[in-house]
């Protein structure tokens, strides 16, 4: 198999690689029209899922105000760590690039069941690719990285591997 994990791996090279694999043309021809955090982010979040295990992550969801329960984002956390189609971030990390890159007003960070996920206040359902797609998304996934050394590697404590000088003031709930 074509597995480019090693054990000397820290949590950003793995974060880079990931990045690679899910944004490479074989992932990304899986989800034609759209990307990882413009679309994809629940198919992607799915694949986590089957291929770690459901028991072994939580799902979490990105949403602007604590009132809404129609996720903005989508993406599992294993340990102190968040995966989603940028790779693995902290805490931090993850609600820095959705207020500074992604533009959110407000960024609203919380567990979610993904099974009772109501539609959008304009009716927009949650979107999914279908069942095999998500399959062979988890084949990659399994042809480019060792899920166990994977696993293990996100049980490690968390480092942060960006530094943000000011802290968001919006709530968060953890």
């Amino acid at each position: 198999m074509n597995r480019r994990f090693s054990r000397c791996m820290d949590i950003a090279d793995f974060s880079y690689q990931l990045k690679n694999v899910l944004w490479s043309e074989e992932a990304l021809s899986l989800i034609p029209d759209f990307g990882w955090n413009d679309g994809g982010c629940r198919s992607l979040m799915k694949a986590f899922m089957i291929w770690f295990g459901s028991d072994s992550l939580r799902t979490y969801q990105i949403v602007k105000e604590p009132d809404q329960f129609h996720s903005e984002h989508a993406f599992v956390r294993l340990g102190d760590w968040f995966l989603d189609g940028d790779g693995v971030s902290g805490l931090l990390e993850m609600k820095h690039r959705w207020l500074y890159e992604e533009g959110f007003s407000a960024v609203i960070i919380r567990e979610f069941d993904p099974e009772t996920e109501p539609n959008h206040s304009n009716g927009e359902e949650p979107h999914y690719i279908h069942p095999a797609l998500i399959r062979k998304l988890v084949q990659i996934l399994d042809k480019h990285f060792h899920h166990q050394e994977v696993y293990a590697l996100l049980q490690s404590p968390l480092q942060p591997t960006i530094q943000i000088k000011k802290e968001p003031s919006h709530e968060t709930e953890f």
